[in-house]
């Protein structure tokens, strides 16, 4: 059914987590709950709000630009307000909190509760916030695996921060073997021009998603998308020396759809456009 009350909406979906920047017009909203867990953070100054009302947590002020609230799955709400909001909704699937809590907590993941939450604020969340904000209007040639990287980051900040986890004692900083890590980064050179995930690395590594992040980081000493881009930035220089291919067709080679994205990301790791180092137009 279609939100009448919603005026503009922009939504970018990944894997367990649906991102929905909309306008709300003023409304009453009586929810019965729902299947996954819903984060909802302030864009926009000016709210008037009378009520929110979450499981047993209930409040009738108005909320402040960057303020947010948690309603976990299965969790009835109510809602009214009488101003032209902005706001950012995370729409999460239990099963991708369940894992990641499994991964950190190393035990029964289904057993850790997201809390609900009314009327907070928290700067680390609204940075997360704000990273994913950008990538509703940008097609990033980090692609997929910097998204789903951001989302390990969202993920991980609820389960320390608004969640039943139990904090554990920190193993002492590791690395992925020798042979692990080999066969990573072959990976990744073999399918530079493929989209690549989390997932697959973490299969080609042996280990769990939250893991592979963590010791491929501590391995490296920088994340995997930024390993990726940095390696597609060179991949792109050396097609470029070769003079074989057009700027278009090598833009598609090292896995980027939109050559004027391309061109930047190329600028901004090189200081120059690929059309100034080839010493030409762009074709």
């Amino acid at each position: 059914m279609k939100e009448t009350w919603i005026s503009e909406r922009r939504i970018l979906q990944l894997p367990g987590l649906t991102l929905d920047r909309h306008s709300s017009k003023p409304n009453e909203l009586d929810f019965p709950g729902c299947n996954h867990h819903l984060l909802c953070l302030l864009l926009s100054e000016g709210n008037r709000q009378r009520i929110t009302c979450i499981g047993e947590q209930k409040s009738e002020k108005s909320q402040l630009k960057g303020e947010f609230w948690i309603c976990t799955a299965k969790t009835a709400g109510l809602w009214a307000w009488d101003s032209t909001d902005e706001s950012l909704m995370f729409v999460i699937e239990p099963h991708l909190f369940n894992r990641i809590a499994e991964e950190i907590s190393e035990g029964d993941g289904s057993r850790v509760e997201l809390l609900n939450t009314i009327s907070a604020r928290d700067p680390h969340l609204e940075a997360i916030a704000h990273l994913f904000q950008a990538e509703l209007d940008r097609d990033n040639i980090g692609g997929s695996l910097y998204r789903e990287s951001l989302t390990q980051v969202l993920i991980i900040h609820l389960l320390r921060q608004y969640s039943t986890l139990q904090p554990r004692v920190q193993p002492i900083a590791e690395r992925l073997p020798t042979q692990q890590l080999q066969a990573v980064l072959d990976y990744i050179h073999s399918y530079l021009d493929k989209p690549l995930h989390l997932a697959e690395l973490a299969v080609v590594a042996n280990t769990s998603q939250y893991h592979f992040c963590r010791l491929f980081k501590q391995s490296i000493g920088i994340a995997p998308y930024q390993y990726v881009l940095r390696q597609r930035m060179e991949k792109a220089k050396e097609l470029l020396h070769q003079r074989t291919y057009t700027i278009a067709e090598i833009s598609l080679l090292v896995g980027c759809t939109d050559q004027s994205r391309f061109a930047k990301h190329f600028k901004r790791h090189f200081g120059t456009t690929p059309s100034r180092m080839l010493g030409k137009k762009l074709p």
